[in-house]
């Protein structure tokens, strides 16, 4: 009988293999188990970041909303009362050296901007494409404007979606106004069937994403983004610009026909 035939050394064969299979099973058991602890907490991890940055952006909409109203209330306060006052006290003294024709239709229009600002005239009734001449078309006189718009025939924008799109757009036309000092700023929109892509673009000196001060201007952007349900990519740094996209997915609005 041959060495390896003999019972003892098959018996020893087969206790070391279920070993080292036992051992190998328990080591296949163990790293299993911590690669699912490590998951879960990577995702508790994660739900904890998004929980908190949700609780960062809801009081962030309340001071944007207490900032707002500061805006109004000094619009309506600094213009629009000292106007009409100025017209009071003119009619009251009889002061002939006052234009009260003019001054009335200056009060009127910024009784007219005001009401603009917070609610939009012809909403839903202006195609989206049309706001976005009427905005760019003010800052032609300081900076180079291109346009890049493709419309398919058959679709629109909803009212609500094309709200939100106007406050990101001007948010962030005013961050270009106040901080970027460029000289060109670039639209780009599509609008298709099934979603809205909209670009713009500044060649001004940029900023860095990953700073954690950044202004409530892009956090009011984030938050009318979620309330789309849309995504967006911002890319900015020190002396290169800015460059926005936003992506919405949105149902067919038809246009009306005569």
């Amino acid at each position: 009988m041959a060495e390896w035939q003999d019972p003892k050394i098959i018996a020893l064969w087969i206790t070391v293999a279920f070993t080292v299979i036992l051992v190998l099973g328990v080591a296949i058991v163990f790293f299993v188990r911590l690669h699912l602890k490590r998951m879960l907490v990577a995702q508790q991890k994660l739900s904890a970041e998004k929980l908190m940055h949700q609780k960062e952006l809801l009081e962030y909409s309340v001071e944007i909303q207490e900032r707002e109203r500061k805006r109004i209330a000094s619009d309506l306060h600094d213009e629009l009362i000292g106007q009409l006052n100025v017209i009071r006290l003119s009619i009251v003294s009889k002061n002939t050296t006052i234009d009260t024709q003019e001054m009335l239709s200056g009060s009127i229009a910024t009784a007219r901007r005001i009401s603009h600002d917070l609610s939009p005239p012809l909403l839903e009734e202006t195609p989206f494409s049309e706001w976005i001449y009427n905005m760019a078309s003010p800052l032609k006189p300081h900076y180079t404007i291109r346009l890049n718009i493709w419309k398919d025939p058959s679709a629109n924008i909803s009212k609500d979606v094309k709200l939100q799109l106007i406050r990101i757009l001007q948010e962030f036309i005013n961050n270009i106004i106040k901080h970027a000092n460029a000289k060109t700023i670039s639209f780009s929109l599509r609008v298709a069937k099934s979603y809205v892509a909209l670009q713009i673009t500044d060649d001004g000196k940029g900023f860095d994403t990953r700073s954690k001060t950044q202004g409530l201007g892009l956090k009011n952007m984030e938050l009318r983004m979620q309330l789309l349900k849309g995504r967006y990519k911002l890319k900015s740094s020190n002396d290169s610009g800015t460059n926005l996209l936003i992506l919405v997915k949105t149902p067919v609005c038809m246009e009306h026909t005569q």
